[in-house]
């Protein structure tokens, strides 16, 4: 079994690494590599490092419509490609190329949560699971037809960083099981149900806290974005990251007051319906600290507010 694997950031490193276990892997495509950290140098995706470190040939192609790429893929005669963030629509061309067709891992039950943020998408509507998918690419965006399904459950205290990894390693076992599906020949494709949805890229206005949703609500979706990208609001006018926080469901005030301080814990602060404890900030330039450390080191006082106005 000839495979190749397509795939970038660290969520499509646990599958290369069970699937170069379990087949032959004859090369990984991966995006070139970007200017990353202090100073901007160019740095390796994680696929591609792992990559190298297993002894694999890595293809960097900057667009997957290139004659040149499509050539050295059609070269390698590969039964199946295996595709797990790659991030692009694959062009028919490279779709009809491996006879057992091209295999997408999403990290949702489809058609449930299509496109770019399924993982954090989940925990800001408060799901209480999710789940995996294999399935057939064609020319739509996560729309091809079923092959294997596995429900995840969300643990209530779990952050989007925290559910990636999980669903990174469970998802290299579902594709590797996937491939020896595909070899054996007793996977039944089906259609994907009607309906389902999309979810777009985040855009940096869509990391900025709305003080005036639920308590609930404000938790999940500061948990969804911890602790990258990271939700964001403004204290004395100064951009501040929010980390995990605690429902207080019995307190109330005008969204984005602090109400008192959690002697040890941090400020609790209110939200359209009831308050949270904020546990985890990141002021600009500093690192992560507790609540209660940020009270300290900022003389902050019930009454303040959080928020852009």
């Amino acid at each position: 079994m000839r495979v190749v694997f397509m795939g970038t950031p660290e969520f499509a490193v646990p599958s290369l690494e069970g699937l170069a276990s379990a087949f032959e892997v004859c090369a990984v495509v991966s995006q070139p590599d970007r200017p990353r950290g202090r100073g901007l140098k160019l740095r390796p995706t994680p696929v591609k490092a792992r990559a190298l470190d297993l002894g694999l040939q890595v293809l960097q192609p900057l667009r997957v419509r290139e004659a040149g790429f499509l050539e050295e893929l059609s070269a390698l005669a590969p039964d199946v490609i295996l595709v797990a963030a790659y991030s692009r629509l694959l062009p028919p061309a490279i779709l009809e190329l491996p006879r057992l067709g091209c295999v997408n891992l999403h990290p949702s039950l489809l058609p449930r949560y299509r496109g770019a943020i399924p993982i954090q998408a989940a925990l800001i509507n408060g799901d209480s699971q999710t789940g995996l998918t294999t399935f057939l690419m064609d020319e739509g965006y996560d729309t091809g037809d079923l092959l294997m399904q596995v429900s995840v459950p969300i643990d209530p205290e779990e952050t989007g960083q925290e559910l990636s990894t999980r669903l990174a390693r469970e998802g290299a076992r579902v594709l590797v099981e996937t491939v020896r599906g595909l070899q054996a020949g007793n996977l039944v494709r089906r259609p994907q149900p009607s309906g389902g949805d999309y979810t777009r890229p985040l855009r940096k206005e869509d990391l900025l806290l709305d003080w005036g949703l639920p308590a609930s609500r404000v938790r999940d979706f500061l948990r969804a974005l911890a602790h990258e990208p990271a939700a964001l609001t403004f204290w004395r006018d100064h951009p501040v990251k929010l980390g995990r926080a605690e429902v207080r469901p019995d307190l109330q005030g005008p969204p984005g007051t602090v109400l008192h301080l959690e002697k040890g814990k941090g400020p609790v602060v209110a939200t359209g319906q009831g308050a949270v404890l904020l546990r985890e900030l990141k002021p600009a330039g500093k690192g992560w600290m507790d609540g209660w450390a940020f009270v300290q080191g900022r003389d902050l006082r019930p009454e303040e507010r959080f928020g852009s106005d």
